[in-house]
Formats: C-alpha cells, sequence, structure tokens
C-alpha cells in the first residue's frame, strides 16, 4: 500500500489543473473497473440462461411429443399421460418455464398438423395456461394485455370471445389489433360482427392485416358488408369498402349509391373506384350530376369510371370537358371521347385550341 505521505508529497508541486485530472482519471478507472465487472457477470447470467431456456426446451419437447404420440392411440388419459401432465403443470410455477413451454408448444404446432394441432391446444387448456392468459387481460399494462389476447388465439380459446370483445376500443392500437386478429382467426368472416360496436379507428396496416387475415379464411358462408357501409365510424366505412371491392359484393349497390353524398372525401373517392371496379352503371347518371361539388381527385375517378362504361348518352358531359384545365382530367375525357364516339374525337381537332391538347390528341388517335 502507498503511504499517505508520499501521495501528498507527490501531488504538493502539482498545479490545481494536473491534480483534478490525476482525480478524474482514478474516478473513470474505478468507474470503467466496475463496468467491465458488471458486463461479465450480466454476460455470465444471459448465457445461463439461454443454456436452462434451451435445456427446459428439450425436455418439455420430449414431453410434448410422448404425449401427443400417446393421445394419438387412445384419446382417453392413461395413467403416463396424466402423470406426464402433473410433471409439467408443477414445473409451470415460474414465468421463465411458462414462456419456455408456450414456446415449445408453438413451435411444435408449426410442425404438425390436423388433429394434433387440436390435441396441442387441448393440452394448453389441460394445464389451465388459457386462465393464465385470461388473467393478463385484467393488468393495466397494456403490453401485457395484448400479449394475453395473442396467446388466447394462437390456442383458439373460443371461450374468451366476451372477455376479448371488451378491448375492441382500447385506447392503444397494440392491442386492438390483437383483439381484431382474435376475432377473425377464430370465427373467420362471422369474427367482423365486432365491427356493429367498434368507435375507435383503424389505421391502414390495420386494414391490411385485417384483409390478409381474412384470405386465409376457407369458408363457404358469405359476407355480409353492406350494413357496415352505413356505420357512423368512418374507418369501418372505407374497410366494408375494401371487402366489397375484394369479394365483389355487388348486392351492396344502394348502400354504394348513397355513399356518393357521403361527407368524408375519402369515403366517396373510394366508392366512385369501386363502383367502377363492379361495373355498376348506374352511378353514371348520379356522379354527373354531383360532379360540380367533388374535390379533383373525385373528378378524375368519374372520368376513369366513364372511361370504362362510358355511352353515346354521357357525350354531351365529356365534351365539357376536354379543354379542362386538369390535365388528368382533358386526357382522360378524350379517351372517353374517343371510345364513345370516334368520329367526333378526329374532327375535335379544330375545335380546341392549344398545342398541348393537339400533341394529346395525336398520341391517343395513334393509340388502339
Amino acid at each position: 500500500m502507498v503511504p499517505p505521505q508520499f501521495i501528498d508529497s507527490f501531488f504538493k508541486d502539482f498545479p490545481a489543473v494536473v491534480k483534478i485530472i490525476w482525480i478524474l482519471a482514478v474516478v473513470f478507472f474505478f468507474v470503467l473497473l466496475s463496468l467491465i465487472l458488471f458486463l461479465k457477470v450480466v454476460r455470465f447470467r444471459l448465457r445461463k440462461r439461454e443454456a436452462y431456456i434451451k435445456s427446459e426446451s428439450e425436455k418439455y419437447e420430449i414431453s410434448i411429443v410422448d404425449y401427443l404420440y400417446a393421445y394419438e392411440n387412445s384419446e382417453e388419459l392413461d395413467s403416463n399421460q396424466e402423470k406426464l401432465i402433473s410433471n409439467i403443470k408443477l414445473s409451470l410455477t415460474t414465468s421463465i418455464n411458462r414462456k419456455v413451454f408456450v414456446n415449445t408448444l408453438l413451435k411444435l404446432k408449426g410442425e404438425v398438423s390436423g388433429s394434433m394441432i387440436d390435441t396441442i391446444n387441448q393440452l394448453y387448456k389441460m394445464l389451465e395456461l388459457d386462465q393464465r392468459a385470461l388473467f393478463k387481460l385484467k393488468d393495466n399494462k397494456w403490453h401485457i394485455v395484448s400479449i394475453g389476447i395473442r396467446d388466447l388465439r394462437r390456442f383458439k380459446v373460443l371461450e374468451a370471445q366476451s372477455e376479448v370483445a371488451k378491448f375492441i376500443n382500447h385506447p392503444k392500437m397494440e392491442v386492438r389489433r390483437q383483439a381484431y386478429l382474435y376475432f377473425i382467426n377464430l370465427f373467420g368472416f362471422k369474427g367482423l360482427e365486432f365491427l356493429d360496436n367498434l368507435n375507435s379507428s383503424i389505421s391502414v396496416w390495420d386494414r391490411i392485416g385485417i384483409l390478409e387475415a381474412l384470405q386465409g379464411i376457407k369458408s363457404q358462408e358469405t359476407l355480409d358488408a353492406g350494413k357496415w357501409l352505413s356505420s357512423k365510424n368512418d374507418y369501418v366505412v372505407l374497410l366494408a369498402l375494401e371487402l366489397v371491392r375484394i369479394y365483389s359484393l355487388r348486392e351492396t349497390q344502394e348502400e354504394l349509391l348513397q355513399l356518393i353524398q357521403h361527407e368524408n372525401s375519402e369515403i366517396r373517392l373510394k366508392t366512385i373506384n369501386v363502383l367502377n371496379h363492379l361495373y355498376i352503371i348506374e352511378a353514371k347518371e348520379l356522379l354527373i350530376k354531383t360532379y360540380e361539388t367533388l374535390t379533383v381527385k373525385e373528378q378524375i375517378e368519374v372520368f376513369k369510371l366513364l372511361e370504362n362504361m362510358g355511352a353515346k348518352e354521357e357525350e354531351s358531359f365529356v365534351l365539357k370537358h376536354v379543354t379542362s384545365e386538369v390535365f388528368e382530367i382533358k386526357v382522360l375525357a378524350l379517351k372517353t371521347l374517343k371510345q364513345i364516339d370516334a368520329s367526333k374525337f378526329t374532327g375535335i381537332k379544330n375545335e380546341i385550341s392549344g398545342l398541348e391538347s393537339f400533341k394529346v390528341i395525336d398520341f391517343l388517335e395513334n393509340t388502339p
């Protein structure tokens, strides 16, 4: 040990700045040393945790596989299976073991098919893990609630329907998303009935997620989206319009025509697009009547519709817009005129002025 007298004499003749630098260097040295020791301890614990998880996962996998094949040969539990379930249940007293076991179940679900998937779901319930997932729904932390709903969905716990329904309008988007997926994955088209009570928003990504989940449903039941087109929730209406378009629900024609006068411009724009996709001719007259009240984007969509299904009776309306200041409308009007009356389109060069319009006509004349 260095004598204090030596340290005192060593620093005595140094300026104050040098003394401060030495003190800081010593402090930083000990801080760095502490951090190194801390990181080593953390690394050791993480390695120990990883080894434990791997070991427990392998044990659980063996036990679950033994149970599955024994259950496949006999639907009634024998003494060995009951003992196996009892041992697993005793090991699930810690959260880390429950997490490892659930992850192992999910891994095996991805590797098996048919009745074995149902057996895994039954095992999840027999071990009362569904009750633990339900208990998570009562937690004050939103991410715990989200995990609870996710697990109930993954293991198809249908009995939790009424509890999950309480989170349809949850303030957190992540919780709402898990609730949406629960109903769709477990109940198919019928699960969309949660839209009846939805007061909150549906993000664009959630809409995409819902539509992707519906595409994975193999069902012969028909989808009734008409009632959601008259919803007071604009987000529900937009989703319903997507459903009408994807599943070509022409029986919603009356509801679609009413949406042309909706106060939300995004809904009007989407409605015109859907009417065009479904080739609903009755929409033309109403759109022409309301044309001047529409936004430019909607007016462009109207001319896309007329280009698709325009007829001789719309010629006078189309002619009014061949010189429109909006370039997209001008081009679409000329294309529509070419389809309706080719001779009128050819002779219109003499009636319009402007180099740009001539270039458009020349281009369209040489386009099939």
